[in-house]
């Protein structure tokens, strides 16, 4: 009875010592599988942040030339005005000059 006993025993150890083994493996398994998961996701949102960033720069690109634009346009339209009106004065110049000669 007592050799069964130690047999029983040596056999739980074994069982034990396999169980225990098995565990470990299975926990390096499961790290190895969550490491490589959060090395994934951490790529993929790199990924993506790489990908916003690329469309908000882009459209901050095309906001700033509309608005470039928009200020070149107006700078032009305040040019032509200032253009026209110093035509206009060159031409009322020119004509009093004419008329202070002609009139002596």
């Amino acid at each position: 009875m007592a050799l069964e006993a130690i047999l029983a025993v040596e056999q739980a150890e074994r069982d034990a010592a396999r169980k225990k083994a098995e565990a470990a493996q299975k926990a390096k398994e499961i790290a190895a599988k969550a490491d490589k998961e959060g090395n994934a996701a951490v790529k993929e949102a790199a990924e993506r942040a790489a990908a916003e960033l690329w469309t908000l720069a882009k459209s901050a690109e095309e906001k700033s030339a509309a608005e470039s634009e928009k200020i070149r346009e107006a700078a032009r339209e305040e040019m032509d005005a200032l253009r026209n009106l110093a035509e206009n004065r060159l031409e009322e110049a020119a004509d009093r000059i004419v008329e202070r000669i002609v009139n002596g």
